[in-house]
């Protein structure tokens, strides 16, 4: 494995991760804007549009970009950890 194909790997990898916030962040910009306004004709209509395609495609980007987010913390995590714990028993 050569020096590129390395960043390369990591350069993708960050891709989807960044990816993954931003789209996180728009729908959670998005779904009190469309789905549960700040007013009181907000909250009566809520319980309506909540069922409405466009707030259940939302919820479902907020809730599986979370766990996506998440799951890369800990991925970056448990790969730093490992980089030390080498360097440790190495050492």
């Amino acid at each position: 494995m050569n020096i590129k194909s390395i960043f390369n790997a990591i350069y993708e990898a960050a891709g989807v991760f960044i990816l993954w916030i931003i789209i996180h962040y728009i729908a959670s910009n998005l779904y009190p804007k469309f789905c549960t306004e700040l007013t009181f004709l907000g909250f009566i209509k809520s319980m309506f549009v909540a069922q409405a395609p466009h707030c259940i495609a939302l919820r479902w980007i907020i809730y599986n970009g979370g766990i996506a987010i998440n799951s890369m913390w800990i991925s970056i995590a448990f790969w730093a950890t490992t980089k030390m714990l080498k360097k440790i028993v190495v050492d």
